[in-house]
């Protein structure tokens, strides 16, 4: 006879088809099962016959090449230069994503038997947030919404079914202002010393004052739409605007865009 899932009273539903894998748990914050409870049962089909040896040999090559994945991201996250890392928690137990973080870039990791690997520079994410579900807060998970500053515009990326996600948010808010304020220092430095000549200046005329101080002309840049949002995040994140500041102002922004 063929399988099902019996979630006890108080569980969350499981999507169709699904079944418990080896060393499977049920979340600490649902209710326990009562005593003597069974989490499979028959379902009241016979078991397929036809191809029926494949289809396990297929699931079985998903669990492990689902296993080898996790064992190479827990490798990963553990090097020396990693400030955070979060495995995704499904409510299914399998296909979560994997992230990482350093302090220059950003790493996350999708899918099980074809694997969606993107990485992105830390200076350039703005406007974290935590967007979370009445059963993903029961089990202590959230999705972590960050937005991308590409040269093509704003990307949203969602990091799924996090652990901890206000903890998750504070510190990739931090990090990625560190990371800007870094890149802020840099362009600036870069401007202010790449017209310099490389000879020695002339000296004033004889007429001048020799205690005149020489000061640079310095011509105001217009920031474009992309960069002003990046600042507004920058004022967000140090505590200089209010969240109804930041909305009203990001607002105005790209109505002009």
């Amino acid at each position: 006879m063929a399988k099902k899932f019996n979630p006890a009273p108080g569980w969350p539903a499981a999507p169709e088809g699904w079944l418990p894998f080896a060393g499977w748990e049920p979340d600490a914050a649902w209710p326990p099962a009562p005593a003597g409870w069974q989490i499979v049962i028959d379902d009241g089909t016979p078991e397929p016959t036809a191809g029926s040896s494949v289809a396990g040999m297929l699931k079985r090559a998903a669990q492990g090449i689902a296993a080898h994945a996790s064992a190479e991201s827990d490798a990963l996250a553990q090097g020396p230069d990693v400030v955070w890392s979060a495995k995704g928690q499904p409510l299914t137990g399998v296909g979560g994503g994997r992230y990482r973080m350093t302090a220059s870039t950003l790493f996350f990791e999708t899918g099980t038997l074809t694997t969606n690997a993107q990485q992105v520079p830390t200076n350039q994410l703005f406007d974290i947030d935590m967007r979370q579900t009445l059963t993903q807060k029961a089990r202590g998970i959230g999705d972590v919404v960050v937005h991308i500053h590409r040269q093509s515009g704003v990307e949203q990326a969602i990091l799924r079914d996090v652990p901890n996600p206000r903890e998750a948010v504070a510190i990739i808010n931090r990090v990625a202002y560190d990371a800007r304020m870094a890149a802020h220092t840099l362009a600036n430095t870069h401007h202010y010393t790449s017209g310099l000549a490389p000879h020695v200046a002339t000296p004033p005329p004889a007429h001048a004052s020799q205690h005149a101080p020489i000061v640079p002309e310095v011509t105001a840049k217009q920031l474009d739409p992309m960069e002003q949002l990046v600042k507004l995040g920058e004022l967000r994140d140090a505590g200089v605007l209010t969240e109804d500041e930041f909305a009203a102002k990001k607002a105005e922004i790209l109505a002009r865009m």
